[in-house]
Formats: structure tokens, sequence, C-alpha cells
């Protein structure tokens, strides 16, 4: 049992028994206060360093507090939440866009237009943006793309290193234009309502978001056409192809149309919420049951729900259950307590010092923690302590904080974005590659984002203060 433990694990777990024993001998917290901070260390450790999937991890440390005395109501909550059965919807349109062809046809519609370089970068640069907004995971559009990607290689084969780094990064960058982009968000948000009375809307995220997404996958398309320099050679399409694009010329067939109307209604209702009055999670999960309804024959109710990654959804609902246990037994305000006291002479907290700071800490956050997801269970709470410890508004720094955390161009193993191109039997760029680019675009991200505060996000309710 013990002969597949590493040298790492066995650190790691005795620096967390180390831990435990600080917290309930060397704290003031309350009983449940100590076991809410020890169940979310344990959380995070685990997390980190072992190999058990992430929902399972949640689960397990919920069961646990509820062991040490925490009510089961907290464990039978964590369902019920908004953010849960939004994700559950979203992932149920996902394979509706993909059962019914509507995926297959973007395919086909990118090889007919991509016929020179150039366009190909556009093209594919708007595909990538309508995808975020109906996909929210970014492997599976990652994924989504490899047939495009793989096409594109074969017409501009001198173009191979450059199309297989923009198109994970492009996919990464075009995360921050909606609150569907990334399951981070979710997390994030559903931690913010967790802990705060505050919620952030799917219009105020795209009005926020989508401009900052649109400025930063321009230049870096900019960054990449410098750094990567293939020659410009636009190569003639064979008859494969050409008649690969007559076939995408087909008419759309009846279930695509049905599927098309159905998401273009879901995401009109999206963006009239303060019109209609429905959450945007009634809004999805009520959309995503129409749509699986056997009349349209889009796809059956057992397909759709093999396609909800259930580890996720378990992942969220305990990550946020695990922070608000946090808030419930007085754990935030302890450590609020202890950090006023220890920056009390502090003097410099203005909102240039605090705006670097946080989008610093969020972008630099996957040098050291890789998943995704993981970086907003640690820092979203954090960046909320620095809220009530500063008098700040919660929905500037949470949303700021998460535009930062979805920086992870450094290394392949910081998105699965990333690692899918890289994986590929024929890798379309080296780690070295990456390093270096990501060695312009992280301080021009970091930038970016300051400037957008101060010359935007503060003028349309992103002030700090």
């Amino acid at each position: 049992m013990f002969n597949n433990v590493s040298l790492t694990q066995l650190m790691a777990w005795l620096g967390f028994i180390i831990i435990a024993l600080s917290i309930f001998l060397g704290t003031s917290l309350a009983y449940l206060g100590k076991v809410s901070l020890m169940c979310f260390v344990l959380a995070l450790g685990l997390f980190v360093f072992s190999k058990v999937p992430a929902g399972l991890v949640g689960m397990l440390c919920l069961v646990v507090a509820v062991v040490l005395g925490v009510p089961e109501a907290m464990l039978f909550n964590a369902l019920n939440q908004h953010i849960v059965w939004l994700m559950i919807g979203a992932f149920i349109m996902s394979a509706v866009i993909e059962s019914s062809g509507l995926l297959q046809r973007l395919v086909k519609w990118m090889a007919m237009h991509c016929y020179t370089p150039l366009r190909a970068i556009g093209f594919m640069s708007l595909a990538i943006l309508l995808m975020t907004f109906t996909i929210p995971s970014t492997s599976s559009r990652a994924a989504a793309f490899m047939p495009i990607f793989l096409a594109l290689k074969t017409h501009f084969p001198k173009y191979q290193t450059f199309f297989g780094l923009l198109i994970p990064m492009l996919i990464l960058m075009m995360t921050n234009a909606t609150l569907m982009g990334a399951g981070s968000h979710l997390i994030g948000i559903g931690i913010l309502e967790g802990q705060t009375d505050a919620q952030i809307s799917y219009m105020a995220f795209l009005l926020w978001g989508l401009p900052f997404a649109l400025i930063i996958s321009l230049l870096t398309i900019f960054v990449l056409r410098w750094h990567i320099k293939p020659n410009t050679v636009n190569v003639p399409l064979d008859n494969a192809s050409v008649q690969y694009i007559e076939h995408a010329r087909e008419p759309l067939t009846s279930q695509e149309k049905i599927a098309l109307s159905l998401i273009g209604l879901t995401i009109l209702l999206w963006l009239t919420e303060a019109l209609h009055g429905f959450d945007i999670a009634f809004v999805t999960i009520a959309m995503s049951c129409i749509m699986v309804l056997p009349q349209f024959k889009l796809i059956a109710w057992n397909t759709a729900l093999k396609k909800v990654s259930w580890s996720l959804i378990f992942f969220v609902a305990s990550a946020t259950v695990l922070g608000e246990l946090l808030v419930k037994y007085k754990v935030i305000a302890h450590f609020q307590t202890l950090f006023m006291q220890g920056l009390q002479h502090i003097s410099i907290m203005n909102e240039w010092f605090l705006i670097l700071l946080i989008s610093v800490i969020s972008v630099m956050s996957h040098l050291l923690i890789t998943s995704h997801t993981t970086r907003a269970v640690v820092l979203i709470p954090t960046f909320l302590i620095l809220c009530k410890m500063f008098d700040l508004n919660p929905v500037a720094v949470v949303f700021i904080a998460l535009i930062g955390i979805n920086y992870c161009v450094t290394f392949p193993v910081s998105s699965k974005a990333l690692l899918i191109f890289y994986e590929l039997d024929e890798r379309p760029f080296t780690t070295r590659q990456l390093a270096y680019l990501s060695l312009y675009l992280m301080p021009m991200y970091i930038i970016v984002m300051v400037v957008m505060y101060f010359i935007y996000w503060q003028f349309t309710g992103l002030h700090l203060k």
C-alpha cells in the first residue's frame, strides 16, 4: 500500500499533520472553526498533491467535517446552489450543440473560409469567441478545434507551430469574455455569493470581460506573429478540401435549426435577465431540459447526462461549501483580525497598489498552482479577506482576480487546452517556446488589467473603493 506513496506525498501528509496540530493547539478559534479550517487545508493539499479526482476530494473533506461535528445539512445543501445547476445546464447545452451537428458544421465552415493564413486567424478568432459563449469547458473547446488545427497544419505546414500555439492561447484569452467561459468563473462567483450578498450577472460579466478579452487576444496574435515568424505561403486547396467545402455548403438540417434557435433564445434570456427577472441558473437548466425533449430529437436524456462533468460539479459544490464554513464559523473574521494587526502600519493601500497587487498575485499564481479551478478556490477566499480588511468592493476584487487567474500560458500543464495540443504525437510547440512567449505576454496581461481598471472598469461599476 505504501510502496506507491512518493516522498513528496509523505512530506505533504507530514506537513498537514503539523498544520492540523497547530490549528487545534495554537489558535483561539471555536471547535467547529478549527474543524472547518483543517478540512479546508486538507482539501487544498489533496487538490495539489494527490491524484484523487477533485470532486471526490471535496466531498470526502465535507464528510470528514460532518463526522467531526459540522451539521449534516451543510453536506446535503452542497448541491443546493445556483452555480451548480448553472453548470449542469451548460454541459447539457454543450452536448446538444455537438450532437445536433452544429459543432461539425463550424469545423466545415472554418475549412471553407480559411484558405489563407490571415483569413484563418480572423475566422478562427471569431469561431473561438462564439464557442466561448456556449461551451463552458476550455478543454472541450480545445478538443473541438483539433480537427481544424489538423486541417490547417496540412494546408499550411510552415504555420504548424503558429496555429498550434494560437488556437489554445486564444481559447484561454477569450475565456475572459463571458461568465460561461471557464469553471473557475462559476467557482469564484459561487464563493462570492456564499460569503457576501454580492453577485455578478451574466450581462455584467460580458460588459466587463468582453473588451478585455478582445484586446488581450489581439495582443496575443501580434506577439505570436512577431515571435513565430512563418513564411507566408498560401497553399492551394486540394480536391479533397474542395469536396469538404462543398459539403459545408449544405443547408441546415432540421435538428441544427432547432438547436440554433434554442441556443439563441437561451443567450437572449441570459442577456435580458434584468427584464424578465429569472436567474441565469434557472434559465440555463430550464432551456437545457427543453432541449433534451424527445420531440426535438436533439439528444437523448441519458446521453446528455453522461456529457456532464460530474466530478467538476461535485468539486464546485464542495469547494463552495468549504468556503462557506470558513465564514459561518468565524475563520475568515479570525484571520482578518490577525492581518489587520500585521498591516495596520501600511499606508500605501491606494488604488494603484491594490489593483497591481491583485493583478500580479492572480496572474502569477499559475506558476505555483497548475489547476485553474484550484487557483480560484485558494485565491478568491483570500481576496475576500482583503476586501473586508480594507473595505473594498468584493465584486470588483473577485472579477479582477478571476481575470488574472485565467492567465495560464507559461507551461503546458498550466492548462488542459494547452496540454491537449502539446500531447499530440507531433508536438506543434515546445515548452521553451511557450515559456519564452509568456515572458512577453505575462507583463502585457498585467499591464492591460491595470489600464482597463483605470480607463474602463472603475467607471462601469468595478471601483475598488
